[in-house]
């Protein structure tokens, strides 16, 4: 399979954890790069959950602050980021697009909305 440049950057927690058949589809099938970028102690305990999940991933990156990720995104060039913490996704740069992941940590199945602080969010 030919590669491109286009870099996929992936959360590991509250994402691939959440749906790891998707993902693992994603990854194996994704022509570019493929980056975890994960907030999280233990490399090799991130590596074999990525391995249990069958993800492809050339790159493994554990960060230790919020805009650690932000860093590392534009340090490698990630062109699509997805995580489920909009905290993290604060100081991704403009032309990184991004997806946010739901899950029971960022949503409200019950009420159908999105659950923001007020440092992620705003009324509109």
């Amino acid at each position: 399979m030919k590669r491109t440049n286009m870099t996929l950057g992936l959360d590991l927690d509250g994402c691939i954890t959440e749906a790891p058949e998707f993902f693992s589809t994603w990854t194996h099938s994704w022509p570019g790069r493929v980056i975890v970028i994960t907030y999280r102690r233990g490399r090799q305990k991130a590596i074999d959950d990525l391995a249990e999940r069958n993800i492809r991933y050339d790159e493994v990156v554990l960060v230790d602050r919020f805009d650690g990720k932000a860093e590392v995104i534009k340090d490698m060039g990630v062109s699509l980021y997805v995580d489920d913490q909009p905290e993290m996704l604060k100081h991704i740069p403009a032309g990184v697009s991004i997806m946010l992941f739901r899950n029971e940590g960022n949503y409200d199945f019950a009420d159908r909305k999105w659950m923001l602080s007020q440092e992620t969010g705003k009324l509109v």
